[in-house]
């Protein structure tokens, strides 16, 4: 007589635990890992596909250790975007230090850009969508990110007047740039095979040169 085997639930697989919460008292680096997860997350299935228990996964961690340092989701998502504008602005100020004419800076901020984005451990940037989060959270991270426009900005204009960019209109042309680089996270995946500077060469080439095939 063959025994009926009694179900057994999978196991639960968890990765190994995040180097950051080997030791008990590095709070700070503990939170940056949860945000640079978070991040990494948030821009490969979207916000609201991700759970904590996701995030707690990737990290090797109980959910109890996450809710410890955050409230909730929503409150990870919004230090997800102060991490991305703070690291955003410190890669603006290095273009700038470092000099060179106005499409030259633009440049070397967009490529440092995608050098973040590519990097887990480095994530800089978070899907450049804030409705999820509350009123009040989203009126601060439009506020605070006006700074690292205003350096896109400056550098657009900048570019007009050694005459490295040509555009009619620089605001617009800093609006045009932000919302694409906001939406690269959406679709960009960790995965692919392009490098930082792969990408950043299909962006520039899109954004200054244009999809119109040029005159022979």
């Amino acid at each position: 007589m063959v025994k009926a085997l009694a179900s057994k639930k999978p196991k639960k697989h968890t990765k190994r635990r995040h180097p950051a919460f080997e030791r008990s008292d590095e709070f700070e680096r503990k939170r940056t890992a949860m945000v640079q997860t978070a991040a990494y997350l948030f821009n490969r299935t979207g916000f609201h596909a991700t759970t904590i228990n996701d995030i707690s996964n990737e990290l090797g961690i109980s959910p109890a250790a996450v809710y410890y340092y955050f409230s909730d989701k929503t409150d990870l998502l919004y230090h997800c975007h102060l991490s991305a504008i703070e690291k955003s602005l410190l890669l603006a100020q290095d273009s700038e230090e470092r000099g060179g004419r106005g499409i030259e800076k633009l440049e070397r901020y967009i490529l440092s850009q995608f050098q973040a984005l590519i990097s887990k451990e480095g994530t800089a940037w978070v899907f450049g969508d804030i409705s999820a989060l509350k009123p009040d959270q989203r009126k601060d991270i439009v506020a605070r990110s006006r700074d690292v426009d205003n350096y896109i900005f400056a550098f657009i204009e900048q570019g007009v007047t050694d005459e490295s960019i040509a555009t009619n209109n620089p605001r617009v042309t800093e609006f045009f740039m932000i919302g694409a680089l906001n939406w690269v996270p959406r679709w960009y995946r960790p995965d692919s095979e392009l490098t930082a500077a792969d990408l950043a060469e299909i962006f520039l080439q899109f954004a200054f040169d244009g999809m119109r095939p040029r005159a022979k």
